[in-house]
């Protein structure tokens, strides 16, 4: 049988993509920090939202709850890490469309 190999990525900013909740969050504009068209957007998401979608996807990431995002930094909604296999504009939309769908 033939030795299986598991490849990690160390997850840090320069080396994964960066998702906040707040980048799908349906009752946000643009200008406050929206990434996604608003038919892909959710209201309230979280973390554990986040980390069900990119688990469907089948992406590698690792959360950290204790971030606060730069415009809701009063508000620690925490963020997600993502592996860099897909340009964040199809992350974006790809992420999106798991949480408009489920």
């Amino acid at each position: 049988m033939p030795e299986t190999h598991y490849f990690v990525i160390a997850m840090d900013e320069e080396k994964a993509w960066v998702l906040w909740p707040e980048y799908f969050d349906a009752n946000r504009t643009r200008a406050e920090g929206r990434k996604v068209k608003r038919s892909l957007a959710v209201a309230q998401p979280n973390l554990e939202m986040l980390e069900k979608a990119l688990q469907r996807l089948g992406l590698e990431f690792k959360t950290e709850a204790e971030k606060a995002y730069p415009g809701n930094w009063f508000n620690r909604k925490g963020r997600v890490l993502v592996e860099k296999s897909l340009s964040k504009s199809k992350l974006l939309t790809k992420v999106g469309e798991q949480l408009a769908h489920s």
